[in-house]
């Protein structure tokens, strides 16, 4: 028995080893695998920091009054303007903050304390809007609460609506954009989410899906909080997510509106557009599309306005002004529009070049019968002073293998990102390329790699084997112990019949 017992130690002990050297394996590549996609992750998001952290700004206010007072801002940040030593200079303004943002590409072409904690006022209703055009119907109908007719200050923006009076969301819709009513954005609110807190956490919630990282809503319509606040560069990614709603633009750009007579009110409300640049007025500016004012006596004058000129489009948020938010808003919009050339890459006949990334799929693609090309709408912001043929561009492979787009194209400057654009592998007959048909010419291209599946099954199927073949010998082992062990019982009770034979014999004489 001890020798069965000695064997089964050894065993153990061998099928033990055998386990640990695989695991061993196994967590070495899990490891390497894991720091490969770690080293992945630190590098894109050190490219991020490096183009989208907060401001550096052209030129500072010295005004700093209206500051929300709810900690401090997150660090400033690395605009083109700081990366960029013949960036065109911008405009010293009146107000506190403004910032101005190319709106397709989100580049920020100038920001004065842009990222300074400012209260938003009326300006906050482009989160409502867009909340509300995200998450209902035109033709739903909004019944007015007491708390939403009531809650608001009696002298504030506001419709006169009555509490169970009843509107579409579309004619809500214009009177929050149009009369800025106060009331309105607490109907929507509370009929959105079910209570107005509700709907701040909504709005806080999506804020932070657009990439804003100083903004905090506790309301839907702007009247003043202490912890209700937002920064210039904030409200322009709100503003970006808007425009390319046709309804909001066709609503935010309108001159006037009717509200026919309701359940509660037997008049017709007349609406009449309140952002001066969209009227007949002395500050009306060519090509300014939508925009949105505001105005409480702490935040000041508020204001966010989108204009388009030619192929550029820009966005403009000037914040805690003393009636000078139209003339900073022109005097942004007269340098970018001066300053700036948009510029779709496509156009340019120019494909990347001289890039790693290019040439391994130059390498693995056949592009004997197909052609790289920059896909429409690849839009770059540039300085009047910079060229097309001046940018840097980097390549990141894409995953979809469904789509065209065979990797993404980063545009920069110095180091600044100045747009973005989709690499396309265009077939001579049609404008798709099958990927799935060439996953096996990568492959065998890149090799077998010692992190690959078929490395670790190798180990694995190693493993199973030693295994069988342990416990082949062990079973062979113990038979021919057993065996043994028969012979020697087999020996020891005959020896014992003989005793017992010759004693009993030796009774009878």
């Amino acid at each position: 028995m001890k020798t069965i017992h000695r064997a089964l130690c050894l065993f153990l002990t061998a099928i033990l080893c055998i386990c640990a050297s695989v695991s061993g394996t196994l967590a070495l590549t899990a490891g390497a695998a894991d720091a490969e996609n770690t080293d992945s992750v630190q590098s894109s998001a050190a490219d991020s920091s490096a183009t989208d952290s907060a401001s550096a700004d052209n030129t500072s206010s010295g005004s700093t009054g209206g500051t929300a007072d709810s900690g401090s801002a997150s660090a400033a940040a690395a605009y083109p303007a700081s990366l960029i030593a013949s960036w065109p200079a911008g405009p010293v303004l009146q107000g506190t903050a403004g910032l101005l943002m190319d709106a397709r590409t989100g580049t920020v072409l100038f920001s004065q304390n842009g990222d300074e904690r400012l209260y938003p006022a009326s300006i906050t209703k482009l989160m409502t809007a867009l909340l509300t055009l995200e998450n209902a119907s035109l033709s739903d109908v909004v019944t007015f609460s007491a708390n939403a007719v009531y809650s608001i200050e009696a002298d504030s923006s506001n419709i006169a609506a009555s509490e169970g009076e009843q509107l579409t969301v579309e004619q809500c819709m214009y009177a929050l954009l149009l009369e800025s009513a106060n009331e309105v954005a607490n109907g929507l609110a509370e009929h959105i989410a079910g209570s107005t807190e509700a709907f701040a956490e909504m709005m806080n919630e999506r804020a932070a899906q657009l990439g804003c990282t100083n903004t905090h809503f506790v309301n839907a319509h702007g009247l003043h909080d202490d912890n209700h606040y937002t920064t210039c560069h904030d409200m322009a990614l709100i503003m970006q997510a808007l425009i390319d709603n046709e309804t909001f633009i066709q609503i935010c750009s309108a001159a006037k509106y009717t509200i026919p007579p309701t359940n509660k009110q037997p008049e017709p409300r007349y609406l009449r557009q309140a952002h001066k640049m969209l009227t007949n007025s002395e500050y009306a500016y060519e090509g300014t599309v939508a925009g949105k004012t505001g105005y409480t006596p702490e935040a000041g004058n508020t204001l966010v306005t989108y204009a388009v000129r030619g192929d550029t489009e820009l966005i403009a948020v000037s914040m805690h002004t003393n009636w000078t938010h139209y003339d900073d808003t022109i005097a942004m919009f007269d340098y970018g529009f001066g300053s700036f050339t948009a510029c779709d890459m496509s156009e340019t006949g120019r494909n990347p070049q001289n890039d790693e990334t290019l040439s391994s799929l130059q390498s693995v693609f056949d592009t004997s019968s197909a052609t790289f090309a920059v896909k429409e709408n690849s839009w770059v912001i540039l300085p009047n002073n910079i060229s097309s043929d001046d940018l840097e561009e980097t390549l990141t492979l894409s995953t979809d293998i469904s789509s065209d787009t065979v990797a993404r194209i980063t545009y920069s400057y110095q180091g600044a990102v100045l747009g973005s654009g989709e690499l396309l592998l265009v077939d001579d007959g049609e404008a798709h390329f099958d990927f799935e048909e060439h996953e096996t010419t990568a492959a065998a291209y890149e090799g077998p790699s010692e992190d690959g599946p078929w490395f670790i099954n190798g180990w694995i199927l190693a493993a199973i084997i030693l295994c069988i073949l342990a416990i082949l010998f062990l079973a062979v082992f113990i038979n021919r112990c057993l065996r043994k062990r028969r012979s020697v019982i087999k020996a020891r009770s005959g020896r014992r019949r003989r005793r017992k034979a010759r004693r009993r014999r030796k009774n009878q004489t």
